[in-house]
């Protein structure tokens, strides 16, 4: 380790720290320590502290990370739902706006709402925009950046979206699909908390469409091509069309889409997974019933890939876990009526913590990555 932006990473992961735990943590010199600190403070990506523990003695050179010197863009967009946001380099999501959307009506159409937007979110802002994260629902070959034929996303396939969103933000654009920016999000607040099994995560996404994001050894695991974790097209027999055009998917029975096409069909005013949710929640006893099942569809998919991961945890997150118990517990019980015993030894299945900004919080995690990835700080400092 030895230069700026590696020294930059120990207050990102670690806090605040002493000079002496620098040195400690990175294996520099207190010398060359020392250096990199004054590099990292005259950039204002630093800053010094009193260190205000009384330990007796002379006060210890402490310093932080300075959140507030730039700023992060952030988006979630679904199928039918985005949510943007900016962020300070701490991850911190200040602010935040929802849009209805249909992700159908194409890259043009929807990238322009990003960037609409994003110049609402930075008005205002003080500090300048040093990196932005965009979440998708559909792969990305994490490669080139391109959407990879996209089961449910017409006329996305192939699509730059750094590149388009690079044309309206002067700063690093990365993009993911929207599953492992929640599972990114999860993770970063589990790994903050000391949670056991953090570094070894399955994240289901349950919207509108059904998706998930593996963390595993603490890793986002992509793919070859970026279609890890899309289990809610994995077929069972035979089964209702998907609108991919596979029959039996998971997400053509369990997909909020699927289910509010069934309430519709019952007579309820259905159509996001925000009415179904609303509808079970004022107890309607179909939404109820529907929910119930399609945690236990799910559950099916999670069994598969539990087997062949075996994650410490299975995350339940999305539009649809809002609902409460009903999804989780569907999921739970197939998962341990299922699978191997051995796949489920300390096994945990729980809702998500971070509830609807779960996406956002881990696309700022992936933009302040790029933001202060080693190159970027270099340039920072040397500026």
């Amino acid at each position: 380790m030895s230069g700026h932006g590696d020294v930059l990473t120990l207050f990102r992961r670690n806090g605040r720290l002493t000079r002496a735990q620098v040195v400690e943590l990175s294996g520099l010199s207190r010398v060359t320590a020392t250096h990199r600190l004054e590099g990292l403070v005259r950039s204002g990506l630093l800053r010094p502290e009193a260190d205000d523990r009384t330990t007796g003695g002379r006060p210890a050179a402490v310093f932080d990370l300075a959140e507030d010197r730039g700023t992060l863009l952030v988006a979630d967009i679904g199928s039918s739902h985005a949510r943007y946001g900016i962020a300070d380099l701490s991850g911190r999501v200040l602010r935040a706006l929802d849009e209805d959307i249909t992700i159908d009506d194409g890259p043009d159409k929807v990238l322009s709402g990003v960037a609409a937007a994003f110049d609402e979110l930075v008005t205002g802002a003080s500090a300048p925009v040093l990196g932005a994260a965009i979440g998708v629902p559909g792969p990305v070959d994490q490669r080139t950046g391109l959407l990879v034929s996209p089961p449910t996303m017409r006329g996305w396939d192939g699509i730059d979206v750094p590149a388009l969103v690079g044309r309206h933000v002067d700063a690093p654009v990365v993009v993911d699909k929207d599953a492992n920016l929640v599972a990114l999000g999860v993770h970063r607040a589990m790994r903050a908390a000391s949670v056991p099994g953090a570094d070894d995560l399955l994240v289901v996404k349950v919207g509108m469409g059904i998706g998930a994001g593996i963390i595993s050894r603490g890793a986002v695991l992509h793919g070859a091509r970026g279609g890890a974790g899309d289990l809610g097209h994995i077929p069972h027999d035979d089964g209702p069309r998907c609108r991919c055009g596979q029959r039996g998917c998971a997400e053509a029975s369990a997909g909020a889409w699927a289910i509010a096409a069934h309430l519709r069909e019952l007579g309820h005013d259905a159509r996001t997974s925000a009415d179904v949710v609303a509808l079970a929640r004022h107890g309607n006893a179909d939404a109820i019933e529907a929910l119930r099942s399609a945690g236990r569809r799910i559950g099916d998919v999670v069994v598969e890939a539990v087997g062949v991961l075996n994650p410490a945890m299975v995350v339940v997150g999305g539009d649809l876990a809002e609902s409460g118990d009903l999804l989780v517990d569907g999921v739970r019980e197939r998962v341990f009526e299922r699978s191997h015993p051995l796949a489920t030894t300390d096994l945990e299945v729980i809702a998500s913590p971070l509830g609807a900004d779960a996406g956002l919080l881990g696309a700022a995690q992936m933009a302040a990555d790029a933001a202060l990835s080693p190159a970027r700080v270099e340039a920072l400092v040397d500026a």
